[in-house]
């Protein structure tokens, strides 16, 4: 009877652990897919507050060239402060990519693992559909940071060869002479803050379909 009582108990607890195992393994993967969606929003966020640090620097920029401006050095020092703040907050896109990169990497393997596992052929075949969903939405969030990365750099290159230029020479004829340069360099600024906008309203759309997937 001892035997008996002992092997119930035995049966009884390798099924509660083999059940609080899978629980946990469940979590796991609902907790990594909750900490992606998160990386991804705070990619979105870091790009979002890079375009807000550029458009400071522009006012920077701007404040150099006017007509009235009293103190054109002391904005041009101004100037190199923002354009400072603004590559720092480029670093953090990459950053923030790279960690939401390496979250899904981690995600798809566990994923991966665990449908495997499964013995049922349905319930493995529609993990797998589930996780090549997953994937394919994670995709696109993929080539939101190196898309912003894209945009920003040849106007970033642009306008620190603008204000090298007018590091070595602010009197009023080089300022003016570098006029047109700036009207073009603002124009262009209005056309990458508006594709900036296209990248994180897409990115944005994109977590929306993965958070209720």
């Amino acid at each position: 009877m001892y035997r008996r009582h002992f092997h119930a108990v035995l049966v009884s607890g390798v099924v509660l652990i083999a059940m609080t195992s899978g629980a946990s393994a469940q979590d796991e993967g609902v907790k990594r897919i909750e900490q992606l969606i998160k990386k991804a929003n705070a990619q979105v966020q870091s790009i979002n507050d890079a375009k807000q640090q550029l458009q400071k620097t522009m006012g920077a920029y701007n404040a150099v060239f006017a007509p009235d401006a009293k103190d054109r050095r002391g904005a041009y020092k101004k100037l190199q402060e923002e354009m400072a703040t603004a590559d720092k907050k480029r670093a953090v896109v990459s950053s923030r990519s790279m960690e939401m990169n390496a979250d899904a990497d981690q995600l798809f393997k566990s994923w991966e693992a665990s449908a495997a596992s499964i013995q049922n052929p349905d319930l493995r075949q529609r993990s797998e559909g589930r996780l090549n969903q997953t994937r394919d939405r994670f995709a696109e969030l993929r080539k939101t940071g190196q898309s912003a990365s894209d945009l920003y750099a040849p106007f970033m290159k642009s306008l620190q060869d603008q204000v090298t230029f007018l590091g070595h020479d602010l009197n009023p004829g080089a300022v003016a002479s570098l006029k047109p340069d700036a009207d073009r360099l603002n124009d262009q600024a209005v056309d990458l803050f508006a594709a900036i906008d296209k990248v994180t309203l897409a990115a944005s759309a994109n977590i929306a379909k993965l958070s209720a997937q």
